[in-house]
């Protein structure tokens, strides 16, 4: 026997009042099982909706924050080109800026009248390797880098020089064009005259050095 056969005599034993109470349950039933399918393709969609607007909201981000990372990635590329023909000494750099500056009022011992004549260049310039990066894998090699970076240093000393001499030489350092800049600072008033004063200001510069790579 057909299942249709057996389900239509089943309903044919039923009474009228039971055949449309059947016919509710099973348009009931229906209607819950293409509701679940409706609110389960519903929450699918959902969800690639948002996947979908999430990813938009990242690729917006993108194109805003894609020229600050180009200009970074220039910056950093003028750096280190800078850096690499960077080829006059940190005495050097320094001694043309101390000569542009004309003393503001005598001072005793001076050999002249700018401040070239009265600064003295203490001690040997001081080389200090600069680590860009740090990896594991780096730290594994047996092998030397065969390039680097370095830091070169000079120890300035300035004595009973005029404060305002001082400031138009730290400023001359900061808005000139070569690559230099000030480490460290200490400086002391003197004592019978307080618009002068005894300084030490270390300078510095970066420079690119080639060395052969060996095993350790």
């Amino acid at each position: 026997m057909k299942i249709s056969e057996s389900f239509d005599a089943m309903t044919g034993r039923l009474s009228e009042r039971e055949r449309r109470l059947f016919g509710l349950l099973a348009l009931a039933a229906l209607l819950l099982l293409v509701g679940g399918a409706w609110f389960g393709v519903s929450t699918v969609f959902s969800g690639i909706r948002e996947d979908i607007e999430g990813d938009r909201k990242v690729l917006a981000e993108l194109r805003n924050m894609a020229p600050q990372y180009l200009e970074k990635q220039a910056r950093k590329r003028d750096l280190e080109a800078a850096v690499k023909n960077n080829t006059e000494s940190v005495r050097v750099m320094a001694n043309e800026i101390l000569k542009d500056i004309e003393l503001s009022a005598e001072i005793p011992g001076a050999l002249g009248t700018r401040m070239s004549d009265i600064v003295s260049f203490e001690g040997k310039t001081v080389e200090t390797p600069v680590e860009l990066t740090k990896s594991k894998k780096a730290a594994k090699s047996k092998k030397k880098v065969t390039s680097s970076y370095v830091m070169e240093e000079q120890e300035l000393k300035f004595k009973e020089v005029p404060q305002n001499d001082l400031m138009r030489f730290l400023d001359a350092i900061e808005k000139s064009e070569a690559l230099l800049f000030v480490t460290k600072i200490d400086m002391k008033r003197t004592f019978n005259d307080r618009n002068r004063v005894t300084a030490s200001v270390v300078i510095a510069t970066f420079r690119y050095r080639e060395a052969a790579g060996r095993d350790e």
